[in-house]
């Protein structure tokens, strides 16, 4: 632009947008990395579900696919390794982002853990209760992650459909916990109460999740997820048969495999929905970036017409404008077609993050109520000491004996233990 310094609206104009390129880049990281943890959690709940069967009496012929599974998510654990890896340095230059860094730890540790957890299970040295809680803990930390990650999450349409694939990850973990639950009643013969309570609590946080992915998701996904109709009908009916089990009213224990194989099926079936959501939303967020690279391109096309009208000799004019004469350059250089590009350009950009703005509040809001829901609980573990499972639990009881929302439980939960201490 020569000698000619840039009109500081369009300097601040340009730093606004690139700006919210930085931000789209950031959520980029963010999608890749819900992308992986997602692709991660499926092969754990893969080998916690074969570990679960193998544990409540299965086949010592098992021990050869569970290898296999673990070597299998070994390999995607390496993956999201790197991944995180590369993530760090970006991180730890960003502001606000402890409890981003406390998750990819928490996240690690359990990560650690896994080898040992594996040759306990390999020797059945551990019940199976207690692994298929290690492999939820090791689930729900991961899934954290991308919680905290996805709270920088600026663009409208890539969260919500970053929040239709947490609500559908979620829901689809909570399948997964159905069935190693259900492994471990049919195993017996017959489900206890308290194994039939929370069966039907996992049916109906499953609803609550699936419901949470309907409101976001492209029809594409939807047209998918409906497809699967079928095998949640086979699921309801192993479901409907539990609550009827007793100890004076038995079932066969080989119904342990026919459910973990109803179960494994349908949530076989779920990861193609998960990819096709997964995909959308990488494809999605690479969309914006191109076009918030096209539009900051199209500001600097205005700039270079400043600097070519700012070049011309303008005709001599005898009207005035706003108080100065118009064969006389303003004091900023501008001229009066730059004036309205110029208010054209920051009406119509006000108004996209205006509109962005309204659309965002929306699609954050399951989003920012699970992870409401998800300090709470780890509030609770550690104020008193209890499990994960534990806490939630508590949160759970909590929404039913006041007939509240979780969200508003989570809340109360919040606001009590942080003035406490």
């Amino acid at each position: 632009m020569g000698s000619y310094a840039m009109p500081p609206t369009l300097r601040f104009l340009l730093a606004a947008r690139r700006s919210e390129l930085h931000g789209l880049e950031t959520l980029a990281s963010t999608c890749e990395l819900a992308t992986r943890v997602s692709k991660l959690a499926h092969v754990l709940q893969k080998e916690r579900g074969c570990s679960n069967l193998y544990l409540c009496g299965g086949q010592d012929t098992l021990r050869q696919t569970l290898a296999g599974l673990s070597s299998d998510a070994s390999a995607v654990e390496e993956e999201v390794r790197r991944f995180l890896d590369r993530l760090e340095p970006d991180v730890t230059r960003s502001a606000g982002k402890a409890r981003l860094l406390n998750c990819v730890a928490y996240a690690l540790y359990r990560l650690d853990e896994l080898p040992r957890l594996r040759g306990r299970i390999r020797d059945r040295r551990v019940v199976a209760e207690e692994a298929g809680a290690a492999f939820t803990k090791l689930i729900a930390s991961l899934f954290a992650l991308v919680f905290e990650a996805a709270d920088s999450s600026l663009d409208a349409g890539v969260t919500q459909l970053l929040v239709a694939l947490l609500n559908f990850m979620q829901g689809k973990e909570l399948c997964g916990q159905e069935r190693a639950h259900g492994v471990m009643g049919y195993t017996a013969g017959f489900f206890t109460e308290p194994q039939k309570a929370r069966l039907l609590e996992l049916a109906d946080l499953q609803k609550r999740c699936f419901d949470g992915f309907a409101q976001c998701a492209a029809p594409d996904a939807l047209a998918a997820w409906e497809q699967l109709a079928p095998g949640a009908g086979q699921v309801q009916r192993l479901r409907d048969m539990v609550l009827r089990t007793s100890d004076a009213a038995r079932v066969d224990a080989g119904l342990a495999e026919v459910w973990f194989g109803v179960c494994t099926e349908r949530i076989d079936a779920m990861r193609a929905v998960e990819s096709l959501l997964a995909e959308a939303l990488t494809l999605q967020c690479h969309r914006r970036i191109v076009e918030t690279r096209a539009e900051l391109d199209n500001h600097r096309l205005l700039l270079n017409r400043f600097a070519d009208q700012a070049r011309d000799d303008a005709p001599a004019m005898l009207f005035k404008l706003q108080g100065r004469i118009l064969d006389v350059p303003p004091e900023d250089g501008v001229g009066e077609e730059m004036e309205r590009s110029i208010l054209d350009l920051m009406r119509e950009q006000a108004l996209r993050l205006r509109q962005s703005d309204d659309a965002l509040a929306l699609a954050r809001g399951a989003l920012e109520e699970r992870k409401r829901v998800e300090r709470a609980k780890w509030l609770l573990v550690s104020r008193y000491g209890v499990s994960e499972q534990a806490a939630h639990d508590r949160l759970q009881r909590a929404a039913m004996d006041q007939r509240r929302s979780l969200d508003e439980i989570a809340r109360q939960v919040l606001i009590e233990l942080e003035a406490a201490s």
